[in-house]
């Protein structure tokens, strides 16, 4: 009798397993890649900048904005949040043109992100919308070279630090598995000190002030993915 019910048991489980809808599997993944623009502070850096601009009476723009890239990848958790891990790199140039004297200073870094995103509104089989926050951790190279009749270079600085990043993002769900996105976001970002890459000592402006760069600010991407 006991065999009888066991199995009886059974057989129903099975029965109602095999009519229930299948449970999707609850991790996701997804690629991402972006191109974008960044506005940077650059507040103690564009005053040096001014004040040679001034000095030598040349046209050289701040460095205000640059061109930003990213590449991302994410796990999603039921399709609603994700653990995200990427990389971005930051063109940052500003040249003098036209003149006996050319001046250009360049700061390009990579930044390593960790951080996560959540969906927070989803229509149907049109877009998604969410917010992600990253922590962010710079790699900077600052160099300046001023071309004249001695052809002077000045020596080349590398510094490290971290920020954050905070953001809202929209992307397309109708696509699939193609998701097109926009990104606008913040970044609080700047890189303290610089040391020069042969002796290890410490950089300064030609005012005495410590070498920085600010890349704090308002920037925008816009997204291609691939998720599956």
């Amino acid at each position: 009798m006991g065999k009888r019910t066991i199995a009886a048991l059974g057989a129903l489980a099975i029965i109602v397993a095999a009519g229930s809808p299948a449970q999707p599997f609850p991790l996701g993944f997804s690629a991402v890649g972006g191109l974008g623009v960044g506005y940077y502070s650059m507040s103690e850096l564009n005053r040096h900048i001014g004040s040679k601009r001034q000095g030598l009476g040349i046209g050289l723009d701040e460095l205000s904005n640059g061109v930003n890239f990213r590449i991302e990848g994410r796990v999603w958790v039921l399709d609603r949040a994700a653990v995200t891990g990427g990389y971005e790199y930051y063109w940052g140039e500003t040249s003098s043109e036209g003149t006996s004297t050319s001046l250009t200073y360049r700061t390009p870094t990579d930044v390593y992100t960790l951080g996560a995103i959540v969906r927070l509104v989803r229509i149907k089989k049109a877009f998604d919308i969410c917010l992600g926050v990253n922590l962010c951790m710079a790699k900077s190279v600052f160099e300046m070279k001023e071309e004249n009749d001695s052809a002077r270079r000045i020596p080349s600085f590398k510094g490290d630090d971290s920020g954050y990043e905070a953001y809202a993002e929209a992307h397309t769900k109708f696509l699939n598995p193609i998701e097109v996105g926009f990104q606008l976001g913040y970044r609080g970002l700047k890189i303290n000190s610089f040391t020069n890459i042969r002796d290890g000592l410490e950089g300064t402006f030609s005012d005495g002030a410590k070498i920085n760069v600010d890349y704090s600010g308002v920037f925008f991407y816009l997204t291609t993915a691939i998720r599956i």
